[in-house]
């Protein structure tokens, strides 16, 4: 898990996952994914900035092998797939992260950062988010 403070976070963060260590999986940022997830990081850190408390990343850039070794989705946002990008974070707690959603949510609607998903996870148990870099963010609030 990656803590954002705001001036510590770099790319090669989203990239970190003990699964893909502990397979020998290469998880590493190529291409147009570099993009993506730099466009991810970059309202992730206006999004700590108004939320002012340390965010947790407890996943972010997840390559084919990974995506597979997790019981991702096949075309999961979370892979980088037609120039998106997805993180799950965390404040750390269920209260938390319900602050820290409704923080996202105004400032979605605010049109402070663009979105393209908003998904409360199992009860606030982790954030999902997502972006799109290419075509129409939309801006979908919602709870699985």
């Amino acid at each position: 898990m990656i803590n954002i403070d705001g001036l510590t976070f770099e790319l090669t963060d989203f990239e970190k996952s003990a699964t893909a260590k502990r397979n020998g999986i290469d998880n590493t940022l190529k291409g147009n994914d570099v993009d993506d997830y730099t466009l991810l990081m970059n309202v992730i850190v206006k999004i700590q900035k108004k939320f002012i408390r340390p965010i947790y990343v407890s996943s972010g850039f997840r390559s084919k092998a990974l995506n597979k070794a997790v019981g991702g989705v096949w075309n999961s946002q979370h892979r980088s797939i037609g120039s998106e990008a997805a993180a799950d974070i965390t404040a750390g707690n269920t209260n938390d992260n319900k602050i820290l959603y409704e923080t996202i949510r105004r400032m979605v609607l605010l049109n402070e950062i663009i979105l393209d998903q908003i998904i409360d996870e199992k009860g606030f148990s982790w954030i999902h988010i997502s972006i799109k870099r290419i075509g129409i963010n939309r801006k979908q609030f919602l709870k699985l």
